[in-house]
This record gives C-alpha cells, sequence and structure tokens, in this order.
C-alpha cells in the first residue's frame, strides 16, 4: 500500500476544505442569485460544510492529518455535543419559519413560477443539509471513539 507524506496529506486536507467551501458557494448560489433576504446564510453554509467534512471523516478519517492526535479526538468528541444542538436548533428554527410565516413571504418579490422554485429549494436543500449534518454528528462520535481506541490498542487511527 503506499503511504502519503505528511505534505501531501496537508495538501489534500486543504483540498477538501477548499471544495467544501466552493460546494456551499454553489449550493447558495441560486438563493443569493435572487436576492433572497434569507436569514439562514450562515447556518446553511455551516451545514453544507459540516457534512461534507463530517462524512469524508467518517470514511477516511485514517487519510486526514490529525488521525492521530488523542486529545484531539477528545476534543472533537465533546465539540460533537453543541454542533448536534446548534444543528437542532436551527432546523427548528427554519420549521417555524416555514410554519410561521412560509417562504412565499420572503420570495414574494419574485414571478409566482420562480417563487414555487425557490421555495421548494430552500426547503429542501435546508433540510438536507440540517438533518444530515446531525446524523453525521452523531455517527462521529462512537467513530472517533472507536479510532482512540484502536490508536491506544492496536497502534493504528
Amino acid at each position: 500500500m503506499l503511504k502519503a507524506g505528511k505534505s501531501q496529506v496537508l495538501i489534500a486536507e486543504l483540498l477538501w476544505w477548499i471544495f467544501a467551501a466552493i460546494f456551499a458557494l454553489f449550493v447558495l448560489l441560486p438563493i443569493y442569485y435572487y436576492d433572497i433576504p434569507y436569514s439562514f446564510y450562515k447556518s446553511n453554509t455551516v451545514f453544507v460544510l459540516l457534512f461534507i467534512l463530517f462524512l469524508r471523516w467518517l470514511f477516511f478519517w485514517k487519510l486526514t492529518p490529525y488521525a492521530r492526535f488523542q486529545y484531539l479526538k477528545f476534543a472533537m468528541i465533546i465539540l460533537m455535543m453543541p454542533v448536534f444542538f446548534f444543528s437542532f436548533e436551527t432546523f427548528y428554527d427554519f420549521k417555524a419559519l416555514i410554519d410561521d410565516t412560509g417562504l412565499q413571504e420572503i420570495t414574494s418579490h419574485l414571478p409566482i413560477d420562480d417563487q414555487e422554485g425557490i421555495g421548494n429549494y430552500i426547503r429542501s436543500e435546508m433540510v438536507f443539509f440540517s438533518v444530515a449534518t446531525m446524523i453525521c454528528t452523531v455517527c462521529l462520535v462512537p467513530h472517533l471513539i472507536w479510532s482512540i481506541w484502536k490508536q491506544h490498542n492496536r497502534g493504528e487511527a
């Protein structure tokens, strides 16, 4: 098996972060294009970034530059709780916006055909990425615990 050097692993990690940022930009571009007063830009961007990064960490944890840092794994396990609660609270706020105000209110300046389409897009992508982030957050905790155990008992990440 080929062993990647430390610089290659760092470059790969940086490229993944860049990919996640560009992907988040493209996901939010339609909302920005239609000039919608969307109060969830920041949290939606965070959801997209976290989903991509957490999902990658679930499957390719060994290939990250910090896979061997035990204290970082402990810190990440502890940080997963606030991330989960932030995701849950923001998702609840978004659902409250949909139930109370509706997406038609923030898309009312658009033509009728575009209102329905962009409203469905906003609802679908926000629900998908927020729920996917919550699921990845929950799944990442046992994965990190398993990684700590493997490194401590077997010497592998």
